[in-house]
């Protein structure tokens, strides 16, 4: 998933705790091994340095849930009523579920508005499970892993009080394969056609198309079942994205869905002014009976578009008012320039930890064919200098593709010119050459500084940086295009199910590219890279995925330098003193909302 980018409620967890995912494909995929990342909480002592990196990992186990039935454990000291304030950085790219890929977006979709054949159940005490959301269980497989079934729970119901059936389900699924709706997962769409290029032969339900998706039954209304061309033993965790979250045919408005998706969750739109600010209120016909993982203790909660993150971390400093009561999204990080005074006044109101996203400045490598431009700005990058303007305390030097947190990651540096670049080298395998790249940049404060410190690192070796902004609620959308105008963009990633292969398929292999809706926004198409993916995939022993998905990452990088990763995420949000039951969503590496309440 696209990043913008448990914990109790003092903010320092006792221990942090990552998933990585690994299904047992040659066994029942009811167990599965699980890696946990115990990572340190930093003290917040107001050091912009204090990374937190005191990181150990221990292996435990953790299983799909055998009780699905709701409703979810409350949570104590919780009470009904109140206002939520989400401060998030611009309006959502997509809040349409089979569009919606990027984690604000996400979380406020999949946490509130709408629900999916599974979700996870969490609550920040580090035992997650995934459990059956719309549907009794978490899947029921057959044929190998290639047949999955689902059957729907008694009483569910859209907001409007009719009843959620099957042919919703497998209708939403249907839109994914719209090529006018490019920019959520594809993850379905792939496997359910049993190719990369899910469009060949169908195009969803529009201009004529079938209603559902091929390799798809709908026998009734409470059934719907999936027949993969290959084995797909990941299905449970796939099943919790928004993907197979339900539309009913009569309400979808296409392209326009993204103003008003009709709610399956407990809480629904009342207004959503674009660039301002969405209003959730409850969804009457919601039944908590239903549902194992929500809870609708707010009355309503208020997104707010409109805040630079140094406002709103102000707002949540002086805790005051309504601010009380709100909190920040993971792609408002607290500023730099605030940070000293947040951890002076307001420590124990920031929620911090490691998350599963990786941060990399991508080449359009259609554009940038140089590879020794590539290599060159991989030796010149001063990660120690754009740590310090990212936020030193929010995140870690990353110098791989996959992440610490995820299954299969090797720490290796390809390119080391040290913590702030090697500029001899860099010059060196420039020739003397000057360069001139155009950057996109997602327009917020953070990113216009990040924007301005490249080119002005990048200067001393000869490359001259064309900075240019991309709208905040487009950017995502912009460069996914295959044919999009620039050389260079900041772009973040977590694991869909942490596992290195939902990292490295999506983002590098060219097979997948299409006209939008790109998640390999380098525009990688590398033959021995793709057909090692292919290799990896089919691979049943988890240990061999691991050791390749490591091999490859080391082998893109070396081989083809096709980005800088930068650095490794660590979520660091403020929140106000009567918001109570959040934690840090392992999924989401984000602010979790379905336990919330104001105190």
């Amino acid at each position: 998933m696209t990043g913008q980018y448990g914990l109790n409620p003092t903010g320092c967890p006792k221990e942090r705790e990552v998933l990585v995912r690994r299904p047992v494909r040659t066994l029942s995929v009811g167990i599965l091994a699980v890696v946990l990342a115990a990572a340190g909480c930093s003290k917040n002592t107001g050091d912009d340095n204090a990374t937190g990196s005191d990181q150990k990992a221990t292996t435990q186990t953790a299983t799909l849930a055998d009780n699905s039935d709701g409703p979810a454990p409350e949570v104590p000291g919780a009470k009904k009523g109140g206002t939520v304030t989400i401060y998030t950085s611009g309006d959502f790219e997509h809040i349409d579920p089979q569009q919606n890929y990027v984690v604000p977006a996400q979380t406020t979709g999949t946490n509130l508005l709408y629900r999916s054949l599974t979700t996870y159940r969490e609550n920040g005490d580090g035992k997650l499970e995934v459990v059956g959301d719309l549907a009794t269980n978490t899947g029921e497989e057959s044929n190998g892993g290639k047949t999955w079934k689902f059957t729907l729970k008694d009483g569910l119901k859209y907001e409007d009080g009719t009843a959620i059936t099957a042919k919703d389900v497998a209708y939403g699924i249907a839109r994914s394969f719209s090529p006018d709706l490019p920019n959520g997962p594809h993850w379905w769409a792939q496997w359910l056609s049993g190719d990369a290029d899910y469009n060949k032969t169908y195009k969803g339900p529009y201009n004529g198309g079938a209603l559902v998706p091929p390799n798809t039954q709908v026998p009734d209304d409470k059934t719907i079942i999936f027949n993969f061309p290959e084995p797909h033993a990941d299905t449970p965790f796939a099943a919790a994205l928004s993907t197979t979250a339900p539309v009913p045919q009569a309400r979808d408005t296409k392209i326009q869905y993204d103003n008003r998706p009709f709610s399956s969750g407990p809480y629904k739109i009342q207004t959503y002014q674009r660039t301002q600010k969405m209003v959730l209120v409850r969804n009457q016909y919601w039944d908590p009976k239903t549902d194992p993982a929500r809870h609708d203790y707010p009355d309503s909660y208020v997104v707010d578009f409109t805040r630079t993150a140094e406002q709103a971390s102000q707002l949540l400093i002086s805790d005051a008012g309504a601010a009380a009561s709100s909190l920040t999204f993971q792609d408002m990080t607290i500023p730099a320039s605030v940070y000293p005074k947040a951890v002076q006044s307001a420590k124990d109101r920031i929620l911090t930890g490691p998350d599963q996203f990786v941060w990399q400045i991508n080449f359009n490598t259609q554009r940038v064919t140089d590879l020794k431009v590539r290599q060159a700005l991989n030796y010149a990058i001063d990660r120690q200098g754009l740590l310090k303007v990212w936020g030193s305390y929010a995140g870690d030097p990353g110098t791989t593709l996959l992440s610490p947190t995820t299954s299969g990651y090797q720490k290796y540096n390809a390119y080391d010119g040290g913590v702030t670049g090697n500029v001899e080298k860099a010059k060196e395998l420039l020739g003397g050459k000057k360069v001139t790249l155009t950057y996109g940049y997602r327009n917020t404060e953070r990113n216009q500084a990040i924007a301005a410190f490249l080119k002005s690192s990048f200067a001393p070796i000869g490359v001259n940086l064309n900075i240019q902004p991309i709208d905040e609620d487009q950017y995502y959308t912009v460069i996914g295009k295959k044919n999009n105008q620039f050389d260079m963009y900041m772009y973040g990633w977590g694991s869909d199910w942490p596992g290195a292969g939902t990292v490295i398929p999506p983002l590098w292999d060219g097979t997948r590219i299409t006209p939008e809706g790109n998640n390999n926004t380098a525009y990688l198409n590398d033959p021995k890279t793709n057909a090692e993916v292919a290799r990896i995939l089919k691979l049943s022993d988890l240990t061999e995925q691991d050791k390749a998905w490591a091999a490859l990452d080391k082998d893109i990088m070396t081989r083809l330098a096709p980005t800088i990763p930068v650095i490794y995420d660590k979520q660091t949000t403020l929140y106000g003193s009567k918001i109570g039951g959040i934690y840090l969503s392992a999924p989401y590496g984000n602010s979790g909302l379905n336990n919330l309440y104001v105190k």
